[in-house]
């Protein structure tokens, strides 16, 4: 039915989304039962399985009344260089950190841009969402990697003294 690729990846979007693996695995599976039920031939969609994973992850986080996903203001700067993220070299360490630092919503777009090589536009296409938002969540993101190295790269300078 799924390969393990494809289940890997599904997991790996599940982990993006919940940030612990085994909620990560609860949603996989629960999302997993729900396509097969609704499918009468049963067929690998990417796309589709993705979007029902998000849903079932957005009413888990409605029925725990966790706030997942903040407001976005009107007048957040809007990153303007989408390839300013890909010259950024995020050395192994700091990975787990920056995801930490980043809410649901920002672990998502994060996955489709740099996991499944969306653009701004096809992730506000996928996620039904409008692209100024998503351009604002990126640019959360870059700042968020910009102050952890940051961070980083002062806490090895006042090492090395």
């Amino acid at each position: 039915m799924l390969s393990r690729e494809q289940l890997q990846g599904l997991y790996r979007y599940c982990f993006c989304l919940t940030a612990e693996h085994g909620s990560a695995e609860d949603l996989l599976q629960t999302s997993l039962e729900k396509w097969i039920r609704r499918n009468k031939e049963v067929e690998y969609s990417h796309a589709y399985i993705r979007k029902i994973i998000r849903n079932q992850f957005v009413d888990e986080c409605r029925r725990e009344q966790k706030i997942a996903f903040e407001a976005i203001e009107e007048h957040t700067p809007l990153l303007l260089d989408e390839s300013c993220l890909e010259t950024l070299q995020i050395q192994h360490h700091l990975i787990e950190q920056v995801f930490n630092l980043l809410n649901a919503a920002e672990r998502e777009v994060l996955y489709l841009w740099a996991i499944d090589g969306y653009s701004a536009s096809e992730i506000s296409e996928e996620l039904n969402q409008p692209r100024g938002t998503i351009l604002s969540r990126l640019h959360r993101i870059r700042q968020k990697v910009f102050d952890a190295t940051k961070e980083h790269t002062t806490a090895l300078a006042g090492a090395r003294s």
